[in-house]
């Protein structure tokens, strides 16, 4: 009876039954709330509970991450902005220009979306969530409704749901009745390979432009649905900081426009008087730039919102209690408390400064139309065969472009060349212009080289989707008229199927030809590799070319269709059918020209002392890209296993230690015929050793004169200032700049290559040219570079190997000086990486 009185009286008033019902708080809900950190299904259980509750409150499901949680979004508002949700939506889609949806009608509302937990052991931005929930539906703080009133907030709780539950469940397993806020304990300690990361062991703060994981993916479509106006990314840091928020630090990137950069001030003035009145520390404007444009503050600030970075001291290291070095005690409960403040404060200034926002946004599209800021308007991607997966790229950031209709003669200026110059034009050419409303991430994505108003940057200072792809770009300083249609047509080559083949020819210039040779492999099918150029009927067959013939294949029942199938299926539409092994020139199919490729049989290594990232790239390469069997065992296990089941071994980026006994093993299975691939900071350890190994200096003297060179300088700089520290120290490395390499062609690492190899360098370490091995992929004298490289090693990049094989006994060592699987965003290294684990023909005795 009571119940029915309720529901009368809800309906006689117009008041909807949520408004009569007392929501419990998330200590009420949730066993140990601020206490102890919650499981991933407990924090998504109480949004649901809230979402049942509330009519302030609508949830979606906009994925699922790779071990099977939700993604979800959160939408609160007043109850009558929620029932007008999709004309929200489209009205500021149409503000952008993205969406030729028109709204029944139109209704202006200012977006925040705030993102929780894409650092998962960063967990007390994902526990904040259901109280920062809380305060804005219960009625507890008055002021939220007036907010809500113009403004739509979209939180998403946990961006990296599979790393938050393992650090909680290890948390959990580590906690004990009592807290032990002295930093000495387990709880305080977390394992290899952290939470921090996704199930791939990737770091999704770095992915939102080149979005290689599914999380980022389903991430960027429901935000490029929405494009909001604001968007606050809640971290944490070392637990002796203090909070973080905006501004930014210098460099911001030249693109931001004023409004972006004034409003980040008043963001943060009004976090501030809120910590001021509560008497938190607080700091601003020091370290967290606004550059790389794949981060969570970056991508939406140039995607036209305020993006920004906050950071609440704790990760992992702060466990549940962790005592500070001003003696104070940092709590669970204390950073739900700094990161609610702060997400309320947010938003309270976002709806006070609503209208402001809402204008600026637009201006912001419509001088992406008519005045794109960069100092290219019309670009032209050649032909090649990884134009694809940059279509790819640029569909999933909603970047507009076409392909030429008809050949033209132009001129333009050419990345690769750094030099204006005339080319050809052929239809197919994938052409983007500037004028669009995605300019401004297209133009931070094509730059050859960002300007620096700080060399002191928080990433990568270079990216450019050109060298990326190895695709020649020309780019026009004046909006250039050329006809295109969005769809470019398949111009497959026309197979005769009633002829039976003697073999199949398929390229090596793109990934896909790795991908159909892995399949190959997993169906047991023999192939071979062109070591040496040969012709069949008037048909080039270029080194690395991939023959599958009928002679390897016998037992194949089916073979003509299941190649071509095979082939086809991978996207691979220029393959060659011979239907005779005899050459016009040089080699026969059976003879010396064209080598068996054996399967590889690969292991890798997990565990302390091993780069997460760097094991996580190399896993997901076999798993999501190669769809290739791997084997991956704990460091710690490497003496008790047996390597004679694999032919193939990868050493990933790390500084963990190869130890005598352990080398020996590598040694002298690699003597036997293995393949050991050495990745980066793996590399260091070959220095010094005998057999396998790798040196600094090519010569004593080169040594001796580096080390006198060392000496001498630190004489001068004995009377530095103190205050200039970071400045020079900066000038010996770098934080990531492309480097234009040249490639010895001949050479099955470099098949499909080219001449010219653009490598991602992430560290300082250079190594001379190397004596009695293949230097491969090397840096010239007077080389060209995009992005910051300190002075200090410039000059000693020159004639250093970034990539070199040695031949030792039987099997042979490649050593990788740059990675070229980092972030799995460059895309020529992933062929290189192919290169090295599958085209293993036979091993030249000597150099």
């Amino acid at each position: 009876m009571p119940r029915l009185l309720l529901l009368t009286f809800g309906l006689l008033t117009g008041l909807s039954l949520f408004s009569q019902q007392k929501i419990q708080s998330p200590s009420e809900y949730i066993k140990q709330y601020g206490k102890q950190h919650s499981f991933h299904h407990q924090v998504t259980d109480y949004i649901n509970y809230i979402d049942g509750q509330s009519d302030m409150v609508i949830t979606k499901k906009i994925g699922e991450s790779y071990q099977g949680r939700p993604l979800q979004l959160i939408f609160v508002s007043t109850r009558e902005n929620l029932n007008d949700l999709e004309n929200i939506r489209l009205t500021n889609l149409q503000n952008t220009g993205l969406s030729t949806q028109k709204p029944a009608a139109i209704n202006e509302k200012a977006l925040v979306w705030c993102s929780f937990g894409v650092h998962g052991n960063e967990a007390g931005t994902t526990e904040s969530v259901a109280n920062i929930l809380y305060q804005l539906v219960s009625g507890v703080d008055s002021r939220t409704t007036e907010w809500l009133k113009n403004t739509v907030v979209i939180i998403d709780p946990s961006l990296n749901p599979d790393g938050y539950d393992r650090y909680v469940h290890f948390l959990k397993n580590a906690s004990g009745n009592r807290t032990h806020p002295g930093v000495t304990h387990r709880e305080h300690m977390e394992p290899w390979p952290s939470g921090r990361y996704n199930h791939y062991m990737f770091d999704m703060n770095r992915d939102w432009a080149w979005q290689t994981q599914k999380e980022s993916r389903e991430r960027v479509i429901a935000y490029n649905q929405w494009m909001p106006h604001v968007h606050a990314d809640f971290h944490e840091m070392g637990y002796n900081s203090n909070y973080y928020f905006a501004p930014a630090a210098e460099p911001y990137h030249s693109f931001m426009s004023a409004f972006q950069r004034d409003f980040q001030v008043e963001i943060g003035k009004n976090h501030a008087s809120y910590f001021d009145k509560k008497g938190w520390l607080y700091w601003t404007r020091e370290v967290f730039d606004l550059l790389y444009p794949s981060y969570g503050d970056t991508y939406p600030c140039y995607s036209g919102a305020i993006g920004m970075t906050y950071e609440q001291a704790g990760n992992s290291s702060s466990g549940r209690a962790i005592q500070l070095e001003n003696g104070d005690t940092l709590t669970i409960r204390d950073k739900i408390d700094h990161n609610t403040v702060v997400a309320l404060s947010t938003i309270e200034i976002s709806s006070k400064n609503a209208a402001k926002l809402l204008t600026n946004f637009k201006t912001y599209y419509t001088e992406s139309y008519q005045s794109p800021k960069g100092k290219y308007k019309t670009y032209v991607l050649k032909k090649s065969p990884s134009l694809s997966r940059l279509a790819t790229l640029f569909d999933r950031n909603g970047i507009q472009y076409g392909y030429a209709l008809k050949n033209t003669g132009l001129s333009a200026y050419h990345y690769q060349s750094k030099a204006t110059k005339k080319f050809d034009l052929q239809e197919g050419d994938m052409v983007i212009q500037a004028a669009q409303p995605r300019s401004v991430l297209l133009q931070v994505l094509m730059e050859e080289e960002p300007i620096l108003s700080d060399s002191v940057t928080y990433d990568i200072t270079a990216w450019a989707l050109p060298f990326a792809y190895q695709t020649d770009c020309y780019a026009f300083p004046v909006t250039t008229k050329i006809e295109t249609i969005k769809t470019l047509p398949i111009n497959a080559v026309m197979q005769d199927d009633k002829v039976k083949a003697f073999a199949y020819q398929i390229p090596w210039n793109d990934l896909n030809g790795a991908k159909v040779l892995a399949a190959f492999h997993k169906k047991d099918y023999k192939v071979r590799m062109a070591v040496k150029e040969s012709s069949y009927h008037g048909k080039i067959i270029p080194k690395g070319s991939l023959m599958v013939n009928v002679g390897d294949n016998k037992r194949k029942s089916d073979f003509d269709k299941e190649v071509s199938g095979l082939i086809q299926a991978h996207g691979i539409l220029d393959y060659t059918k011979h239907t005779t092994g005899f050459s016009d020139k040089g080699g026969d199919m059976g003879g010396n020209f064209f080598e068996l490729i054996k399967a590889p049989k690969i292991l890798t290594f997990s565990g302390r002392g091993i780069s997460a990232n760097s094991c996580g790239e190399i896993w997901f390469y076999f798993d999501q890209i190669m769809d290739y069997g791997i084997s991956i065992i704990d460091w710690d296990q490497f003496d008790r296993a047996d390597f004679s089941s694999y032919n193939t071994i990868i050493l990933p980026d790390g500084y963990y230690s190869i130890g005598e006994d352990k080398f020996k093993k590598l040694s002298e299975w690699t003597a036997k015929g293995g393949r050991l691939i050495v990745i980066e900071g793996a590399v260091q350890q070959f220095t010094g050793k005998k057999g396998l190994t790798f040196e600094v200096f090519a010569t004593d003297e080169d040594k001796k004169a580096a080390e006198d060179k060392k000496l001498k300088k630190e004489l001068m700089d004995r009377l530095n200032d103190f205050e200039g520290l970071e400045r020079r120290s900066i000038s010996k490395g770098t934080a990531g700049a492309i480097v234009k390499n040249v490639v010895d062609d001949s050479h099955p690492l470099a098949y499909g290559l080219g001449k010219t190899y653009y490598s991602l360098k992430t560290s300082s370490a250079t190594f001379a040219l190397q004596k009695g091995m293949w230097n491969v992929v090397h840096v010239p004298k007077n080389y060209d570079s995009y992005g910051f490289i300190g002075t200090g090693l410039k000059k000693q990049l020159e004639e250093s190997v970034s990539f070199a094989v040695q031949a030792h006994g039987s099997g042979q060592a490649i050593y990788m000086v740059d990675n070229p699987l980092f972030r799995h965003f460059w895309d020529k290294g992933l062929l290189l990486f192919a290169n090295a684990v599958f085209l293993n023909g036979s091993v030249p005795e000597n150099y």
